[in-house]
């Protein structure tokens, strides 16, 4: 099956078979010889995330604060 009609048909997937489709290929990648250097399958990776971050959250704060003086201007 050419790619382009690969990716026409992953558009018309529901956004949870897109995921589920997103898991599949990221195991596929770890499965493969050059990858076990990257990722090890079954392992699990610190991400980032914004919670406890309070000047991340008074960043975003002092935007929204300048955005509506914007708008009100």
């Amino acid at each position: 099956m050419p790619l382009a009609e690969l990716m026409s048909q992953i558009q018309e997937l529901s956004k949870i078979d897109k995921l589920r489709l997103m898991r599949f290929l990221a195991i596929e990648l770890v499965k493969e010889k050059d990858a076990t250097t990257l990722l090890v399958a079954n392992q699990e990776y610190p991400v980032w995330s914004p919670y406890n971050c309070s000047d991340a959250a008074n960043v975003l704060m002092d935007l929204l604060a300048t955005k509506r003086q914007e708008q009100n201007n």
